[in-house]
């Protein structure tokens, strides 16, 4: 009986499926976090951003070219400092939500299912779905274009870093919203029904 409550909890197409993940959710997680640290070291962060963002095609011309003339641009330094914090804070949840994630792939007591996981799964969609956001943001304020086969990018990517964190998050934030709603339906095991 133990083992078959134990294989309908964890079926090993979902233990795969979460563990890689929860990888992937680890790597954004760390990007971001090191992306969010680079900037909070610089002590000239808020002025290169300020340049970054005003020599950008995608702020003179673009889908978002607006916001950034009537939003963005006159509140420079608080922009800046959202991105920073947003980096490091969303990448930061992404990091310690694939450990949870892990931890509940691990049988016995250490795996035990807690009644905090929904709320944790809801905040690591929150936050991968900004990072995908911050991401796509960023790809169009460069003014990127869609990847295409091209001799000078024989060495080199030819798809911009962006626009590849993009699905990646998109795709953490979904899975993550959706163990957000399994985990909210089911109650903890060991509950009384």
């Amino acid at each position: 009986m133990r083992a078959l409550h134990s294989s309908s909890r964890l079926p090993k197409s979902g233990n795969a499926a979460l563990a890689a993940g929860a990888v992937v959710q680890a790597a954004l997680g760390i990007e971001f976090v090191f992306a969010g640290l680079n900037k909070a070291v610089n002590p000239n962060y808020a002025q290169q951003f300020k340049g970054f963002v005003q020599a950008s095609p995608g702020s003179q011309n673009g889908p978002l070219a607006a916001v950034m003339q009537t939003v963005v641009l006159p509140n420079i330094d608080l922009a800046a400092q959202v991105s920073k914090y947003t980096e490091l804070v969303a990448g930061a949840v992404l990091l310690v939500t694939a450990l949870e994630v892990a931890r509940r792939r691990l049988s016995g007591p250490l795996g035990a299912q807690h009644g905090y996981e929904p709320l944790v799964a809801l905040l690591s969609a929150i936050a991968a779905f900004a990072l995908g956001s911050m991401s796509l943001t960023i790809f169009l304020i460069e003014g990127g274009r869609l990847p295409s086969i091209n001799p000078a990018f024989a060495f080199s990517s030819p798809i911009a870093v962006e626009l590849l964190l993009v699905p990646l998050a998109l795709g953490i934030a979904w899975l993550e919203f959706g163990r957000f709603l399994a985990l909210r339906a089911a109650p903890p095991v060991g509950a009384q029904a």
